[in-house]
């Protein structure tokens, strides 16, 4: 029984490292539970990216586009582990060196103007996460970054078990009609997956950069080890930053 506890343990002090993933896609845990086998993306030792960045300047940011540092997010809106950096409260107080880590670094450091917070949108976890981007690029057109940051929001704080229906086409209508997206432009473009190119786009350039899972966090170009935990995070921007 002590074997046992240890090793579940060494379990639980690794899955701070996992994300989502392509190969493999995750199931949302209920509230106070953990998400269930999640495969490796970033960490300790791993190089800095390599690859073309220049299309992070047509992604969706906050703060000001000349800003000394930029901090990017790779992330998918059906990914639970990007939930959680969002604040969301699921998978109980092992997760809680990531919770929230994305909506405090946009509302300590770029609504400051310390920082440029890009988002990149990527959807490799089935149409939902498709539809569900390609929607926020819908609220952008409409109502700039501040519509598509309002509806990015709104998804994360909806989100529910992947491909179960809580991202469908009908579903995220009235997700938008909520927050006042109830435009006949705003349904034809998500009925007609407007964005679907771009969508993919930003799916293709991040894994260019060596993106391998959601959540990923970069600053000026260079993923950062355990991105999602809150103080490393911090810790690469205050450094760029040079404070």
């Amino acid at each position: 029984m002590n074997k046992l506890f240890g090793v579940l343990a060494v379990m639980l002090a690794f899955v701070l490292l996992f994300g989502c993933t392509g190969q493999q896609a995750q199931t949302s845990p209920p509230s106070g539970q953990q998400p269930t086998n999640p495969p490796p993306q970033a960490g300790p030792g791993q190089p800095a990216a390599q690859g073309d960045w220049s299309f992070i300047a047509s992604e969706p940011g906050i703060g000001p586009a000349g800003a000394k540092v930029t901090v990017v997010e790779f992330a998918d809106f059906q990914c639970p582990f990007c939930g959680i950096v969002f604040g969301n409260n699921i998978g109980g107080p092992t997760y809680d060196p990531i919770r929230g880590t994305a909506t405090k670094i946009a509302d300590e450091y770029a609504k400051t103007g310390k920082v440029r917070f890009v988002y990149v949108p990527m959807a490799f976890l089935g149409q939902e996460s498709i539809d569900a981007a390609n929607a926020a690029f819908c609220a952008r057109e409409i109502g700039g970054d501040e519509g598509f940051f309002a509806m990015h929001d709104k998804l994360f704080a909806m989100q529910g078990n992947e491909n179960s229906g809580v991202f469908t086409k009908d579903n995220i209508k009235k997700y938008g009609t909520g927050i006042g997206f109830d435009s006949a432009a705003f349904t034809s473009c998500i009925d007609s997956g407007k964005y679907l190119s771009q969508v993919n786009a930003a799916t293709d350039n991040s894994g260019s950069v060596g993106v391998k899972g959601t959540p990923t966090f970069a600053v000026n170009n260079k993923i950062v080890p355990n991105g999602a935990e809150y103080t490393a995070l911090k810790t690469a921007i205050d450094a760029a930053l040079g404070s």
